[in-house]
């Protein structure tokens, strides 16, 4: 049975408890405040385990750093003694000063240059050039050049300066997806009729003519191209040619270009529309207005294969004329063939190639030939059937290259250059002394042989050389006026530490026939005797030396020698001995 604790004696108990507490807590400070009098001991103590800060470390006070006094206290001396040791060493320090930082020279070259010198027989040289970036996608561009001499060559009875001027404007459009130019250029070329003959020749008609030659060429042409379309490119091009003659004449072309994937290859196609009109004031003999007008479409469809030793193009071109071709037909086919045989690790790749076609003979093209071309003259389209080469090309340790190979063709209406009899009646005008050149044509066999040699010494250095030897065979035993047996041209560059450059090109015609036409007085001009002369080999060569100075300045020398005597490159018509040029270049950044 239980007792029951009265609540009195509980709440007594509880009072003696506490009283209790009480008194131990104080006894307890005074015997701390005791032993802090007393002398702490030294014990022993074996660290079991490694100390582990805990975050309750954080909290503690930590001691104030003290410096000691430095009246008060004394400095030690640290003594110390070094250890020879003998070792093998070929270190020797570099006593050079360090090495400064140099900023890294931009590769990017300047957008801009001028170009200016001047020479021996009262040369005027000048080229500026600018490409400027419009944005990201369009850049834009400019050129001027202009040429020439202004002192008459030695030993020629009429003016014989030439000078040459070229405007061009170009624009480029690029995308991931195309790629678009666009130019604009305008050329003049200044030249003079003073091939005369070496006779006795009247003072009263040298002082009355004016022999001056003044062609003005006006050229646009838009080129498009798409990278992955079967569209893969169009071009636009017209051409506008006159004279101080009144001579006009208007050119028109397009071409579009398409490919599609076939068999493991490429199926290619060109299409193309052309035609050009000219206006002649005065034909030569009747002396009547004479026109020429011509038109052409053409076709050409090949396969392209690439993709393994043999590489081969295989297809076929057609072409259809109209207007006053005078040709044997108005419909033309012709092959479209390459073959290339080029095994791995062979140097020797043997190929055949044909690639006939059909192109016209305007007055623009013949007068880049030959500038002493009359204001009047005979315009045909000019056929090659075959236009093949058998041949072999070679690649020598990436240095010594060489092509070799036979030519052969079938030409109808073959062009060459025949000069022009005397008109006395009308002996006033600049181009009827006997001095002017006509376009005539021929029906010819081509046989030739064809070499090439190419040497690369280094980056950018190399040498050329190319030759070429043909026989024709006319179907009437004509004789092919100034077109020689015998052709030769070169080309080399060189360039030493970025500081010098020297390039080098020339061009040789062998012997040659040209053309005679006997003076005699009240002549029939129909009727004047066409006699043959024997023109020695001409050489021309040209070369250009480069120093440069700083970034932004070069030097140059220019120079041209020939091998003219009585004749150049055309009958009685000499070219200086030496044109030497020098002048400066300057490069800068232009800004819009």
């Amino acid at each position: 049975m239980k007792k029951i604790v009265p609540l009195q004696k509980i709440q007594l108990m509880n009072r003696i408890g506490f009283s209790l507490l009480l008194a131990l807590f104080a006894f307890g400070l005074l015997t701390a405040q005791n032993d802090e009098k007393e002398s702490i001991g030294t014990q022993e103590v074996l660290v079991v385990k490694s100390y582990t800060p805990s975050l309750s470390d954080a909290f503690k006070l930590k001691s104030t750093p003290r410096l000691a006094d430095s009246l008060g206290s004394m400095e030690e001396e640290l003594m110390y003694q070094l250890k020879k040791v003998p070792v093998i060493s070929t270190f020797e320090p570099n006593k050079a000063s360090p090495l400064k930082l140099q900023q890294r020279k931009s590769t990017t070259p300047y957008n801009t240059f001028f170009s200016g010198g001047s020479g021996n027989k009262n040369q005027l040289y000048l080229n500026v050039s600018s490409v400027i970036e419009l944005d990201r996608t369009q850049r834009f561009g400019l050129n001027f050049y202009r040429d020439g001499f202004g002192s008459n060559i030695e030993n020629t009875l009429l003016t014989s300066t030439q000078n040459y001027t070229h405007l061009g404007l170009h624009h480029n459009l690029r995308s991931t997806d195309y790629n678009a130019n666009t130019q604009l250029q305008f050329r003049t070329h200044k030249n003079n009729y003073f091939g005369l003959y070496n006779t006795d020749w009247d003072s009263l008609i040298l002082n009355s003519v004016n022999p001056e030659i003044k062609r003005d060429y006006f050229k646009i042409r838009t080129h498009w191209n798409w990278f992955e379309d079967v569209l893969r490119g169009i071009t636009f091009q017209a051409n506008l040619t006159s004279d101080n003659f009144n001579t006009s004449e208007q050119q028109l072309g397009l071409q579009t270009d398409l490919e599609v994937d076939l068999g493991g290859g490429k199926l290619k196609s060109t299409v193309q529309l052309s035609g050009f009109h000219t206006n002649f004031e005065s034909s030569y003999y009747d002396e009547n207005p004479e026109e020429y007008t011509q038109g052409k479409g053409a076709l050409a469809i090949y396969w392209q294969h690439n993709g393994n030793d043999l590489k081969l193009k295989i297809g076929a071109g057609v072409s259809y004329l109209l207007g006053d071709a005078n040709l044997s037909s108005s419909l033309f086919y012709y092959p479209q063939l390459e073959i290339y045989y080029q095994k791995a690790k062979n140097v020797l790749t043997p190929y055949l190639k044909a690639e006939g076609g059909v192109h016209f003979n305007t007055y623009q093209s013949l007068t880049k030939m030959n500038p002493y071309l009359a204001p009047t003259t005979e315009l045909k389209p000019t056929v090659n059937r075959y236009n093949a080469s058998l041949g072999i090309r070679s690649q020598l340790a990436s240095v010594l290259n060489f092509d070799i190979g036979f030519l052969y063709d079938q030409v109808e209406n073959l062009s060459y250059y025949e000069r022009l009899p005397f008109d006395e009646k009308s002996k006033n005008q600049s181009y009827r002394l006997s001095n002017a050149f006509a376009n005539k044509y021929a029906n010819s066999d081509l046989f030739g042989f064809n070499a090439s040699i190419r040497i690369d010494l280094a980056k950018d250095n190399f040498v050329r050389f190319e030759t070429r030897y043909r026989v024709f065979e006319t179907k009437e035993s004509q004789e092919l006026w100034n077109i020689p047996a015998f052709e030769m041209n070169w080309e080399s560059h060189f360039q030493l530490k970025d500081r010098f450059a020297f390039s080098l090109f020339g061009n040789l015609w062998g012997d040659r026939k040209a053309a005679v036409r006997p003076i005699f007085i009240n002549q029939d001009l129909n009727s004047v005797q066409t006699l043959s002369e024997s023109l020695p080999l001409f050489i021309s060569t040209s070369a250009h030396l480069t120093y440069k100075l700083t970034d932004q300045f070069d030097v140059f020398v220019k120079s041209k020698i020939t091998s003219s005597q009585n004749h150049g490159r055309w009958a009685y018509y000499p070219e200086p001995p030496l044109l030497l040029l020098g002048g400066v270049t300057y490069k800068f950044d232009f800004q819009y």
